[in-house]
């Protein structure tokens, strides 16, 4: 098996057909190898009937599995699809994501080609059903809307603010995973059964700087681009601001991440420098739009973000 596309779901019945179709589209003119592992992270609605009515006329270049998770949490399918792939390379896509039709291939050539790349991710467009709001363009990045650019690159470690692909439509070496990622990830993503999202979308980042703290690579392939289907509800004021909140509850813990293991004790000196610098950069912020928090969805957002990472010191996993 030369490639695995790895699809994390919960009460996907609506959302996964629509992947599926797309995978069912991919070009494959290099004859590759591949599986799609659908990963129902305890799911109560028809994710597996459809799953299994689709396995039924599947593509004969490639397979189609269905895997259950019982154990609630983004974090977890993801690691039970790292445990279940054959193959080294593995494609992830959400339940709202629709690959080009040319994403296989180029993810498989770009891990030929890249052989010390622990992980890639290439373009995210959006894909709405109500027209673009006015203030998009400043939030996107929350909802895992992500264009680096037409050119090839690599993340570097040092840089300021330090980066790494989103999760969404980014591939992963088995390999790289297994070597450098806690089984036990401190921040596990949403749990959509019982509605937490105060961590929401930040387990793929704590595993992308495990791995970025080694000698694999992490990098940009703008050949791989997905679309990302966004519902009107993800566009509402209180969604984004529940999820600004949980980005930046989740900073102190990818603080440490970002460290090597020798550095982190040294968190617990840097800590109290810490609060008294995020204090005062949400005091300010405060005083400074208080009067615009009503009118200002973007500005609302980033309040919401600063009080997450003032917070994010207590927040246990």
């Amino acid at each position: 098996m030369k490639f695995t596309v790895a699809i994390c779901t919960y009460n996907g019945q609506d959302r996964i057909p629509e992947v599926l179709d797309g995978l069912q589209q991919q070009t494959n003119p290099e004859g590759i190898e591949w599986e799609v592992v659908v990963v129902d992270n305890n799911s109560s609605d028809r994710t597996a009937e459809v799953v299994s009515q689709y396995s039924k006329n599947w593509r004969g270049d490639s397979q189609l599995r269905y895997v259950f998770e019982a154990t609630q949490g983004a974090g977890y399918a993801r690691q039970r699809a790292i445990q279940e792939a054959k193959s080294d390379l593995i494609g992830f896509l959400d339940d709202d994501n629709l690959p080009k039709e040319n994403w296989l291939v180029e993810a498989y050539r770009f891990g030929q080609e890249h052989p010390q790349a622990g992980v890639y991710g290439g373009i995210i467009h959006p894909k709405l059903d109500v027209p673009l709001p006015p203030y998009f363009n400043k939030i996107k990045s929350l909802l895992a809307i992500n264009n680096p650019g037409s050119q090839p690159f690599r993340y570097q470690r040092n840089d300021k603010p330090r980066k790494v692909p989103a999760g969404a439509g980014c591939v992963v070496r088995q390999q790289a995973w297994k070597e450098r990622v806690p089984k036990q990830l401190q921040l596990q993503g949403r749990d959509e059964k019982n509605k937490k999202t105060l961590l929401i979308g930040n387990e793929e980042t704590e595993a992308f700087f495990y791995i970025q703290n080694s000698d694999w690579e992490i990098w940009h392939n703008p050949a791989m681009e997905i679309w990302h289907h966004l519902p009107s509800k993800r566009l509402e004021k209180e969604y984004l601001l529940k999820l600004s909140r949980g980005f930046g509850l989740a900073n102190h813990k990818l603080r440490m991440v970002r460290l090597y293991p020798w550095q982190r004790p040294l968190m617990i000196l840097l800590t109290p420098l810490y609060l008294l610098s995020d204090g005062y950069k949400l005091a300010s912020y405060y005083l400074r739009y208080r009067h615009e928090f009503d009118s200002d969805l973007t500005k609302a957002c980033e309040l919401q973000a600063r009080i997450g990472r003032f917070m994010s010191p207590f927040v246990r996993a």
